[in-house]
This record gives structure tokens, sequence and C-alpha cells, in this order.
């Protein structure tokens, strides 16, 4: 599964979203937070290399229910077998952050290593 910028419109969608064998992976963005515009793409990028070990989900929170674990924007929600494992509120700083997204990535996925091409 790819990245889903979706809209969860009650309880039934959060629930139904969580019911994977996946790590779940919710980003909880607002259109008016200047650190929302560059966590998106970050998230985006990161979530990429990881998109077949996980499920992910960019959700604004206009359109979004509230979530009664997501406090402000950007939040990273991280959710095993239906139940919170984790919660980042912002990435940290600007240098750091997609560092800060790796790691937090590598620690709940399993990753599957690409193959190199053999040297000659």
């Amino acid at each position: 599964m790819g990245l889903i910028n979706t809209v969860l419109e009650d309880a039934t969608a959060y629930k139904k979203a969580l019911e994977t064998r996946r790590t779940v992976f919710m980003l909880f963005v607002s259109p008016h937070c200047p650190a929302c515009g560059a966590a998106k793409p970050l998230f985006s990028k990161v979530a990429a290399r990881y998109r077949r070990q996980a499920a992910f989900y960019l959700l604004d929170t206009t359109q979004t229910p509230r979530h009664p674990d997501v406090t402000g924007t950007p939040t990273l929600l991280i959710l095993k077998n239906g139940k919170l494992v984790e919660r980042l509120k912002g990435f940290g700083p600007w240098e750091t952050q997609e560092q800060t997204l790796n790691r937090t990535f590598a620690r709940h996925t399993r990753r599957v290593p690409t193959k190199r091409a053999k040297r000659t």
C-alpha cells in the first residue's frame, strides 16, 4: 500500500484503516500550519522507502474528525494492531527531521533490503 492522502470521515473509517497487520503511520496536518507544509513532502519521501512494510495516511485536520491523540500539527501517530505505539508532535529541528523520520520508520517496520547488482 502506498501513501494515502485521504479523509477519514468517522470512527468507523478510523477503525477500518487500522484493520491491518501492518504498522500504520498517520500524519495529521493543517493547511494553516507552516511546519506542515514541510512535513508533508518529507513524510511522503521517507514513507516511499517503506511502502511495502506499512500503511500510510496523510490526513488534513480540517477534513478529518478530531483524534484524541492529536493536539497540534504536524503530528505523526504510529499504530500497531490498532494500538498507539508512538506519537511524534513535530519532527524536531529542521536539520534533523529526515533523520528523525528515518529512525522512527526503521524502529517500527522491518525494511526489506533492496538487491544490489553483483560486481564482476
